[in-house]
């Protein structure tokens, strides 16, 4: 099971490293199989809003694209087929370094200046998905940090989960566990649910004769 340290970190606190947690983890019985960073060495890259996108003059399969940085606004040679004005997506300026090892640089792409990338999910690590640049959605504003937006950067546990333990297939149980271990409180979600049909002790009731031996017994009826 893959199980996301931010998103454990939503339910429990975790003052270990990523190592760490890794060790106190597998010494509980949930072996971490391997661990792996994503999200690293972006933290030049933020939140750019497209607001042009016309044809490249000298290239069908290229855009060129008017992106607001925050600051100013540059022009973005992109490839990606989803670029559209009005979205939302990261933006690498130059001097980030790239997943391939280079660093980015501002120059001209068949005789188009572009100053910047717009990055694609498996351009920042965080999936294989290379079909277009990534759309963020929600309140943005241009020249915001990605890092205050994604929940980068992450490390994922690959998490060896035994059928004794059906429990932990799910984050919050792998939470629980984490706060069992280190002595931590687990914060559950508050859930509510509401019923619309009439109330049960209308239909019928439950008198416990024994609270000590059952100490809760819950009924329900289906119609």
């Amino acid at each position: 099971m893959k199980a996301s340290l931010q998103w454990l970190k939503e339910y429990v606190t975790i003052d270990a490293k990523p190592e760490e947690l890794g060790h106190i983890l597998t010494m509980a019985g949930l072996e971490v199989e391997g661990m792996e960073t994503i999200g690293e060495g972006f933290e030049q890259v933020i939140v750019s809003r497209i607001l042009e996108v016309r044809p490249h003059p000298n290239a069908d399969r290229l855009s060129l694209c008017m992106v607001e940085t925050g600051k100013e606004t540059i022009q973005v040679v992109c490839g990606a087929p989803n670029v559209e004005v009005g979205a939302f997506s990261p933006l690498a300026l130059p001097g980030v370094t790239l997943p391939g090892g280079g660093v980015l640089k501002k120059g001209r792409i068949r005789g188009e200046l572009s100053e910047g990338m717009l990055l694609a999910e498996d351009e920042l690590g965080l999936t294989d998905d290379h079909s277009g640049i990534m759309i963020l959605s929600g309140a943005l504003s241009s020249g915001t940090s990605l890092f205050r937006v994604l929940p980068i950067p992450d490390t994922i546990f690959d998490v060896s989960i035994t059928p004794n333990r059906p429990d932990c297939t799910c984050i919050i149980g792998i939470a629980r566990e984490i706060a069992a271990v280190t002595g931590q409180t687990l914060r559950l979600p508050e859930i509510t649910f509401k019923e619309d049909a009439p109330p049960i002790g209308d239909l019928t009731n439950v008198t416990i004769l024994d609270p000590q031996g059952c100490p809760r017994y819950a009924a329900g009826v289906i119609q």
